[in-house]
This record gives structure tokens, C-alpha cells and sequence, in this order.
């Protein structure tokens, strides 16, 4: 739903956008069916919501993952602004504008197109200076918004006592459509992979353009803290960090070895 969303708005929003993808074979028939069917899923999600018994203790996690995901969107925008200070970058990162029938989704898509911006604009990896820097944003970035995704799919989710959920069964079967449409948006985007501004805003990274995502570890906010206060060299004891992986790289995190950052 979240790469349905800023797909179809970047379309329509954009003419640079509109024209490349167009051309790549995402024309208005192909985005009239993807709003078609990202309308139908909302419709669907709130159904299901009607359906599911009260669990105010989801609902809050779920707003609390959002809330953080949000907070790390702004502590972003301060980092470019100081960092790379290229109001074009900035914009194309944080200024989305994106707005479903849900909070939780407008969250999930701008957080979607940020990720894609970040990945794919050398501009930011210049003004950062540093590959693990740059390494550092994405995988905290995706582990956020991995956090919003499972929380989220568990509240729609039927418990174990659930006998009966028609909604659920419905938002089931439309899911195959609407991962149906994203495959034909794989394919377009693909055919536009070396017009990296283009695969950014339309917040689709396709396989092996620009810096992959890394891990999505929810310990990252652990490594976070390593980094910033070190340990007494004195201290014998055990601390997390990123020297927890091969060679001191963490690469675990990002499969098989330490992948540079590439925008050709």
C-alpha cells in the first residue's frame, strides 16, 4: 500500500517523473488501476479494523512506532540541512505531501520515499562524507519503519481464538492484486534505473541501484548509543557495537560483505 501510494502521487504530481515513467511503461491506465486497488485496501484495512476486537494496547504501540519514525524523519532534516545543505535534496527527502486514508500509511509512504531519496542521490553521501554514515541513516531509518510494518500487520492479524474473519480473508485475496501491480511497477522502474532522481521519488529502489538497505536490526538503537558514548578502554566488559560483525564492519547486516555505495 505504502509503494502504491507514493507511486500513483508521484505520477501524478510530478511531470519529470510523470514522463519517465510513462515511457517505461507506467502510463494513467496503469496508475488509475493502482489507486483503483489502493483505494479498495483501505476500504479493506478499515473493515478489518471494524472487525478485530478492541486492543487498545496495539493501537498504542503502533502509534509510538510511528511517533518514532516521525521524530527520526525530523532528526534527518536537521542532519541534511547541516550536513549536505541542498534545499533540492532536502525537499525530495522530506517534503512528500503524501496523504492516505491513515496516519499510520501517509507515515509509512514518506518514510518509503525518504529511504529511496537517501539511497539513491550521491549528493547525500558527498555531504555526509562517510559511507557509514550514510549506512548508519539507512538502517536506522529501515528499522523504524520495519517496526511500524510488523506492529501494524499483527494488529490486522486474526488471534489464535479467531474462528471467522471475512475482512481478513478479503484483505488476504486483494493483497495478491495489489502485489500483482507492484510487480508491473518493478518492472517499469527498472527500465528507468540509471534516472536515479526518477527511482528515488517514486520511492521504488529496484534490485542493485543504489546503496542497499543494510539490516533492519531492532538493536541499532543500542549501536547508536556505542557510538556516541564509548566505553572506557579500562572496561573489560562486553559492550554492542559496530564492531560486533566480520572484520569490525557489521557486515552481517548487509549479507555477503560491505557493500560501497554506488551511483552509476
Amino acid at each position: 500500500m505504502g509503494h502504491a501510494l507514493v507511486a500513483t502521487h508521484t505520477w501524478e504530481e510530478m511531470p519529470d517523473v510523470r514522463e519517465a515513467m510513462s515511457k517505461a511503461g507506467l502510463n494513467k491506465d496503469g496508475v488509475d488501476r493502482g489507486k483503483a486497488l489502493l483505494a479498495e485496501a483501505e476500504k479493506l484495512v478499515a473493515a478489518r479494523k471494524e472487525e478485530a476486537p478492541e486492543d487498545r494496547i496495539s493501537e498504542h504501540a503502533i502509534h509510538m512506532a510511528v511517533a518514532e519514525l516521525e521524530m527520526w524523519l525530523q532528526t534527518l532534516r536537521v542532519v541534511l540541512q547541516q550536513k549536505v545543505g541542498d534545499a533540492q535534496v532536502i525537499k525530495a527527502a522530506l517534503d512528500h505531501h503524501l496523504h492516505g486514508s491513515e496516519h499510520t500509511l501517509s507515515a509509512v509512504a514518506g518514510a518509503m520515499r525518504t529511504l529511496a531519496v537517501l539511497r539513491t542521490d550521491a549528493r547525500v553521501a558527498q555531504g555526509l562524507g562517510s559511507e557509514r554514515a550514510l549506512h548508519d541513516l539507512l538502517i536506522y531509518g529501515q528499522t523504524l519503519l520495519t517496526k511500524v510494518l510488523t506492529l501494524t500487520r499483527q494488529r490486522l492479524e486474526p488471534g489464535l481464538t479467531t474462528t471467522s474473519a471475512p475482512a481478513y480473508d478479503a484483505l488476504e485475496a486483494h493483497a495478491a492484486r495489489l502485489l500483482a501491480w507492484t510487480a508491473e511497477l518493478d518492472r517499469a522502474v527498472a527500465q528507468v534505473g540509471d534516472n536515479l532522481q526518477v527511482v528515488g521519488l517514486i520511492g521504488y529502489v529496484p534490485q542493485g541501484v543504489g546503496l542497499p538497505l543494510g539490516g533492519a536490526s531492532f538493536a541499532v538503537p543500542l549501536h547508536l548509543r556505542a557510538q556516541q558514548a564509548p566505553p572506557d578502554p579500562a572496561d573489560s566488559g562486553c559492550t554492542a557495537g559496530w564492531s560486533v560483525g566480520r572484520q569490525g564492519r557489521n557486515r552481517e547486516n548487509l549479507g555477503k560483505g560491505f557493500v560501497e555505495p554506488t551511483f552509476e
